[in-house]
């Protein structure tokens, strides 16, 4: 159920363009240099940064905003089956987390369209630049420092046996992804401060003002909006407790013993102390219990991060969403189809203590009086857990399982 971040696969169908910019550091006088010397400069100063060398050289290839979309039509469709869109889409709505009626694809493709500055294809070993203005500048630069490091992780640590997509685990992608995201933002960060004089950074500003990305994030529903920026955000400030930890040898760890859950990306202190998600198994007979017709479409786990976004979109404040969400310790949701398009969500929820659930229980009937759909929460003390049901026909499950 999650947005693609900056590192889409891409198509063979992009080409490369030529294009000259002065280097960061050059002098008023100097002459113009070819975009491979300024991308050769620029992988030399993130390999000093990162302490990682590339194994194979990938050429960046520019591409306009106009093959960017091409491509990330091509590559949502490649890689999203229609069943596993329906679910996700479906249960997105559910949760109110998306108005009904949307289409899951166009809200992220537009989303994308406008957002993504560029991307590294771990599939396909290759690395493009979107430069929507044609030239290469600092925007351009400070995206291709990003990602070549993501080419650095790829050739290190293979970033295709991560597990980023995998299906009906939301959280723990999510989680991973944010490792990944973290890294390489890290290492933006600090190329940028190293290298790009004050008029650098004023031009990057103005690049980052751009209507279309603007519009692209203000257009954007709550959730899409902010599982894409919490791989950036969330993915660097773990990144560098880690780093503060014992420097990149310590995210170099990291890429060995990824976190489990959005938990422990968000509360760093409980990847160290290696705090597991609790696995949670749903009853079998979910779907019959509603009768004929219905049946299981599809399961997924949602974790700490999505929780607060759910409540957060849903009418409960974000500070108490934080608290609400904070004893999580495990989670499992099922999407239940029924007769004429209806749907049910069961949600089961554990928590690390009894205050930690009724927080929580507390919360998530706030978001269900928001959404109004049939729904109920019930809230199991000596679990500790709390059971949601959203939906057609919510009110007829938890009674009969939980009591």
């Amino acid at each position: 159920m999650l947005a693609a971040g900056c590192t889409p696969a891409p198509t063979a169908t992009t080409t490369p363009t030529s294009t000259t910019a002065p280097p960061p550091s050059a002098s008023p006088v100097a002459t113009q240099v070819s975009a491979a010397e300024i991308y050769a400069g620029i992988r030399s100063q993130v390999e000093a940064i990162r302490g990682l060398e590339p194994t194979a050289d990938v050429d960046p290839v520019t591409i306009d905003a106009a093959q960017l979309r091409t491509n990330l039509e091509t590559e949502f469709d490649k890689e999203n089956a229609a069943d596993a869109l329906r679910f996700s889409e479906e249960t997105l709505i559910t949760l109110g987390l998306l108005p009904a009626g949307s289409s899951l694809r166009k809200l992220t493709l537009d989303f994308e369209a406008g957002q993504v500055a560029g991307y590294y294809s771990p599939d396909r070993k290759e690395l493009f630049v979107v430069s929507r203005s044609g030239a290469l500048g600092p925007a351009e630069e400070v995206t291709y420092a990003h990602e070549f490091t993501h080419q650095l992780q790829d050739q290190t640590f293979d970033l295709s046996k991560l597990g980023l997509d995998s299906a009906n685990q939301s959280d723990r992608a999510l989680a991973q992804l944010a490792v990944v995201e973290g890294d390489a933002v890290s290492v933006q960060t600090r190329w940028t401060a190293e290298n790009l004089t004050a008029e650098e950074l004023g031009q990057l500003l103005t690049a980052s003002l751009d209507p279309a990305a603007i519009e692209a994030l203000r257009n954007a529903p709550p959730y899409l909006r902010d599982t894409a920026l919490f791989p950036y955000q969330d993915g660097f400030a773990f990144v560098s407790n880690r780093i503060g930890a014992g420097g990149y040898s310590a995210v170099d760890a990291v890429f060995a013993d990824l976190p489990e859950s959005t938990e422990q990306v968000l509360h760093p202190e409980k990847y160290a102390a290696q705090e597991m998600p609790v696995k949670v198994k749903l009853p079998a007979e979910l779907a019959a219990t509603l009768g004929a017709g219905w049946k299981n479409a599809g399961e997924d786990t949602l974790g700490e991060f999505i929780l607060q976004t759910w409540l957060t979109v849903n009418g409960v404040s974000g500070a108490t969403a934080r608290e609400a969400t904070a004893g999580w310790g495990g989670d499992r949701l099922e999407l239940l189809r029924g007769p004429h398009g209806a749907t049910t969500v069961f949600l089961e929820t554990v928590w690390d203590n009894v205050l930690d659930a009724a927080e929580f229980a507390a919360a998530a009937k706030t978001a269900i009086a928001e959404i109004r759909p049939e729904g109920m929460v019930v809230f199991v003390e000596q679990a500790p857990r709390v059971y949601v049901t959203l939906g057609a026909g919510a009110g007829e499950i938890a009674p009969r399982f939980f009591r």
